[in-house]
């Protein structure tokens, strides 16, 4: 492996979804009973359906230069890959690999690696008219692999070559590594035009502004700050597949609208009125406000289609400073998170307390599959005890048992997999028996005493914690800090965290906030390691699991102490570092098997050990609800991944005028 080199600074940030969650009462899922709650598009017959017209989808942002190298921004994508496509089809209901610009793939083991094999699909051509060939296909791993562009370096890092097949197949791959999923990271990366690129000699340079791809979209206007316009090619050879004709989810021959417009507004009240005022016909879904569901629901003509979060909100911390690591601590920072607070109060329903550091959208990979138990897909079910384990602990409803963690940290326990009572509540064990914690024991030992720090003082704390005799401030030179966002920027996250900071300080955790912009907290966080505690959100996690492991916890991802902090780092914890627990060794193992059973299981245990040794806590899953214009369109699926916002492309392949 090459390792960590340049990562573009918000490859994988999810900015708006980890302020942005907040709608009408728990119940209200999938509006008054129209797209929402009804059956998916895959039953209507192509022949029925009136081809034509524009839809406009409201965007809270600009957007960067469509160039699909160096784009991070959800926003920009949502434009690009209408336009830039990959060799498969990962389809958002199964996650199943299915055949798109490559019709047919296959590998062989290697005593050092494996090759892929794969052949192109016949006649089809790029938005320019130009045909396109084994070729370009050539031509576009060769670039990967002399750009490395930051966002693809997961992919990239095993291609060792590339060539034509000699074996009935168009092209082979050679990788220097087995790569378990490379079906979807390698067959997965987009695909880019020989004719266009060959001259780009830093891929960081090209603007894209006539973008070239092998969509079914072509830009034909482009305002980065105002509106874009996506031209639709009716006659796209992808939805004529026969799988896309038998899948549930979609109606083949589409696109069915002429053009795709993306609107963009300065401010978040401006873009939710415009849609209720009809003048959009959709809000990107993790834009949407909603506090104004009600609006939506009591409105003909509009509505809420379902959809399920690919991401989490989190709190994480930086394990390289004390005590942040010691188990002990992170767990009872994670008991005094009230993830019930905000799934109530501040969502208001439309989120599921978090657990583990895999959504429930990929139910194949949560540790309570593994036991065959129902995994929480909304605030209403249960959830596993095991998964509780690390929930908030309440002397009575909303007000933290400061006892009970206090109890929990002087008696030096950590939960480590073993069922035990602990902080007051019964744990029963391990879901799926991934042994012991990296700690069995707290590492320090913890008392409570005079309260010495001005900042607990001021909160009226009656003790203070100390770690082995010294108080927090005498061991660090001063109070722990918690990054907060400005109040206007996310003003529930905003309110959340001060709670959260309140309730360490009741504990007896001397901690202050530190306001920053999101641009200045990605910076201190991913590229300083400049921090105590953050919040912020996922988003796109990967199917697999073993991808966005490797790039949220793999040690290879984690500025140690003799890094130069040139790079962005993704595993802003430390997780894996010298001396601290990590899961280096199964996320390798994860990434190299072939085997989606016994990946998935190597997942599972992963995820379950993390949840107990606590890098991040997952506050929350949200649930998306996608605001449409359903009085003049149809064809939206409900119930996906992301279903206005990671899977807009695919649902534009769909969507038609009633």
């Amino acid at each position: 492996m090459r390792g960590n080199r340049g990562r573009t600074r918000r490859s994988f940030l999810w900015a708006s979804g980890a302020g942005a969650v907040a709608v009408s009462t728990a119940g209200c899922f999938g509006g008054d009973g129209g797209n929402g709650s009804a059956e998916q598009p895959g039953g209507t017959e192509p022949d029925e359906i009136e081809r034509g017209g524009s839809f406009t989808v409201g965007l809270p942002n600009g957007i960067e230069a469509p160039n699909p190298l160096t784009a991070s921004s959800s926003y920009t994508w949502s434009v690009l890959e209408l336009v830039y496509q990959a060799g498969v089809f990962v389809e958002p209901q199964n996650f199943e690999v299915l055949p798109w610009a490559f019709t047919d793939w296959g590998h062989e083991e290697l005593d050092q690696g494996m090759n892929v094999y794969f052949s192109i699909k016949d006649e089809l051509r790029w938005t320019d008219g130009e045909a396109f060939t084994v070729d370009d296909a050539l031509f576009t791993y060769e670039y990967y692999m002399d750009q490395e562009p930051a966002r693809y370096l997961a992919a990239i890092d095993p291609m060792e070559a590339v060539s034509e097949a000699d074996n009935g197949f168009d092209v082979r791959l050679e990788l220097n590594e087995v790569v378990g999923s490379w079906e979807v990271e390698q067959l997965g990366l987009y695909l880019l035009p020989r004719h266009v690129w060959e001259d780009v000699d830093d891929h960081t340079t090209y603007e894209g502004d006539e973008p070239v791809g092998l969509g079914p979209g072509r830009i034909t206007r482009m305002d980065p700050d105002t509106a874009i316009e996506v031209a639709l090619d009716g006659e796209s050879p992808f939805t004529r597949y026969d799988w896309f004709d038998e899948h549930e989810l979609f109606i083949a021959e589409g696109p069915y609208l002429d053009s795709i417009r993306f609107q963009i507004f300065g401010s978040s009240s401006a873009l939710q009125q415009e849609f209720l005022n009809g003048n959009i016909d959709a809000i990107y879904d993790d834009a949407f406000d909603v506090n104004r569901a009600e609006n939506v629901e009591s409105r003909d003509g509009l509505d809420l289609i379902d959809g399920q979060a690919d991401g989490y909100s989190h709190y994480t911390v930086n394990m390289r400073v004390t005590p942040f690591d010691d188990q002990a601590f992170r767990q009872a920072l994670r008991m005094a998170m009230d993830e019930i607070q905000w799934v109530q109060r501040m969502a208001l329903g439309f989120a599921v307390p978090g657990s583990v550091v895999v959504p429930p959208a990929y139910e194949h990979i949560r540790p309570e599959t593994a036991v065959g138990e129902e995994v929480q897909q909304s605030p209403d079910e249960g959830t596993p005890s095991a998964l509780e384990a690390l929930w908030f602990r309440e002397a009575e409803e909303g007000v933290l048992d400061v006892g009970a963690i206090r109890e929990f940290l002087v008696s030096g326990e950590v939960i480590s997999g073993q069922g035990g009572t602990y902080a007051g509540v019964e744990y029963p064990g391990s879901l799926t028996d991934f042994g012991e914690t990296f700690q069995t024991e707290a590492a320090y030992d913890y008392e409570f005493g005079e309260v010495r720090s001005d900042v607990l003082r001021e909160a009226g704390t009656d003790a203070e914690l100390y770690v082995d005799g010294q108080t927090i401030e005498e061991r660090n030179g001063g109070p722990l800090t918690m990054l907060n966002y400005p109040p206007d920027a996310r003003p529930r996250v905003v309110e959340f965290t001060q709670n959260y900071v309140e309730n360490l300080r009741q504990l007896g955790v001397p901690i202050e906030q530190e306001i920053v912009t999101f641009s200045s907290m990605s910076d201190r966080v991913y590229l300083e390691a400049d921090f105590d505690v953050y919040p912020m959100g996922w988003s796109n996690f990967s199917t697999r699991g073993a991808t966005s492991l490797y790039s949220f916890f793999h040690s290879d991802n984690a500025h140690g102490e003799d890094s130069e902090f040139e790079t962005f780092a993704y595993n802003a914890s430390g997780y894996g570092l010298e001396g601290l627990p990590g899961a280096d060794e199964e996320i390798d193992a994860m990434r190299r098997e072939l085997d989606d059973e016994r990946r998935n299981a190597l997942v599972q245990q992963v995820a379950e050990r993390m949840y107990l040794e606590a890098p991040t806590f997952v506050k929350a899953y949200p649930l998306l609800q996608w605001p449409v214009n359903s009085g003049e369109y149809a064809g939206f699926m409900s119930d996906v991944p992301g279903p206005g916002s990671n899977n807009l492309w695919k649902q534009c392949l769909n969507v038609h005028r009633r």
